[in-house]
């Protein structure tokens, strides 16, 4: 018989990994250690960018001119599909912070002023949650969805009322809506590993033109190329941010009245900061915020130490992000689907510092590492004082001010049946 071939089935399963095992065997915990982080930084670099190419692979947008047939139904896939699997972190912080960026416009800060909805203690809570309830609904469903349609239906109804009374004006609708066309891909570009590439790019203009036909936003009088039209979502974005940047001179000046719902949002973004940090993650928010947005709102200049380290700390993110991590292996989502008995919405996490909406359950309660972080920092967690958080879910009706709960049902469903049946709608916003 031939010695070189195993007699039983155990050896000829083991005969293959003999040479394996025995170099591995010779080899000395160093040589070992180097092999695994080379074999490790080797798959972080063949896997890092397959998500980026596999989206372009799946939409076929091979160059400029191709974008021009982007649908708002593929657009809300592809900016869904970067807020969950590539910059969850970045998308929600650009967000966060766009908003803030608008309240450097003294009449919208009047209006928050007013109403009070952002300034009290109570009411701002409910407030920032249900603004960034209603965002979620039309970023992660798709725009022809009753989910969609629905979220778009409440904010309209929100806003009318000041619409109708000339306390909202065009201007403050379209300076608003440019920030979610424009904080993303910026934030991308100076924070992440990897900036968007124009496909990307184009789709957050094409979802957000979309959201602006759905508001009512006229654009004729103010941006540069309405009267001509828009060839994409790049030509979109390229054109609302040049207004909006020529816009902020004008009506962008350092206000006491801007001053006011600054200083009270400001808390909200540093409210887990331990009470002796929180000086310096103030700075570290008046650094991120820029010298304009900073000057309207009359803060003082950020203390250098806090913007050093905090650049020093993004450039340390990118490059680990970049060279040093996997790709993620499952998607951040922050909606559940709505209870079949009731109808009502839960979130998997809030947009704010409290439990709003979140059904709770033994994991996120008591078995997931961050609750037990909060608890610890005295926090509030899922189940705790379930009638205030509303651990039952919300209903599109009870998103807002509480003053305003539970009305506007009617002219919420003929909202949704206009945009039910409006032309194109999910469509290309430009054809």
């Amino acid at each position: 018989m031939n010695d070189s071939v195993p007699e039983t089935t155990a050896e000829a399963a083991a005969w293959p990994l003999q040479p394996l095992l025995d170099v591995l065997a010779s080899a000395s915990w160093t040589q070992l250690a180097v092999v695994a982080v080379v074999s490790y930084l080797s798959l972080c670099r063949a896997l890092r960018f397959n998500y980026e190419s596999a989206l372009r692979r799946k939409f076929g947008y091979p160059n400029r001119a191709s974008l021009a047939r982007m649908t708002t139904e593929e657009a809300q896939q592809i900016v869904h599909s970067l807020s969950s699997w590539e910059f969850p972190l970045t998308n929600f912080v650009a967000l966060q912070f766009g908003l803030f960026k608008t309240y450097g416009v003294e009449t919208i800060s009047r209006l928050l002023l007013a109403t009070g909805n952002l300034t009290d203690p109570v009411r701002s809570l409910k407030r920032f949650e249900d603004t960034g309830a209603l965002i979620g609904e039309f970023l992660q469903n798709p725009p022809t969805s009753e989910r969609a349609m629905r979220g778009l239906a409440r904010m309209n109804f929100l806003h009318g009322k000041y619409v109708k009374e000339g306390t909202i004006s065009n201007a403050d609708l379209l300076y608003t809506l440019s920030v979610f066309v424009t904080e993303p891909p910026r934030f991308c570009r100076l924070y992440e590993w990897r900036a968007l590439n124009e496909m990307e790019y184009c789709a957050y203009g094409v979802l957000w033109k979309s959201v602006g036909d759905a508001m009512g936003i006229e654009y004729k009088g103010f941006l540069a190329r309405a009267e001509s039209g828009w060839r994409d979502g790049i030509d979109f974005a390229e054109d609302i941010t040049a207004w909006a940047k020529a816009y902020e001179v004008v009506a962008m000046k350092p206000s006491l009245i801007s001053a006011k719902p600054a200083r009270a949002l400001i808390p909200i973004i540093t409210y887990w900061a331990p009470g002796f940090a929180t000086p310096f993650a103030t700075n570290v928010v008046i650094s991120l915020l820029g010298d304009r947005v900073r000057e309207a709102f009359m803060l003082p200049e950020p203390d250098a130490i806090a913007a050093a380290t905090v650049y020093s700390l993004l450039t340390l993110r990118l490059f680990v992000l970049r060279y040093l991590t996997l790709p993620r292996f499952f998607p951040q989502r922050r909606l559940n689907d709505p209870d079949p008995k009731t109808g009502r919405m839960t979130q998997r996490m809030s947009y704010g510092n409290f439990p709003f909406y979140i059904k709770p359950t033994l994991w996120n309660r008591w078995l997931r590492p961050a609750a037990w972080v909060v608890w610890l920092l005295g926090g509030k967690v899922p189940g705790d004082e379930p009638d205030k958080y509303m651990a039952q879910g919300y209903l599109f009706s009870e998103l807002g001010p509480q003053n305003r709960m539970g009305l506007g049902i009617e002219e919420m469903e003929a909202d949704v049946s206009r945009l039910r049946g409006s032309f194109g709608r999910g469509g290309c916003p430009f054809g």
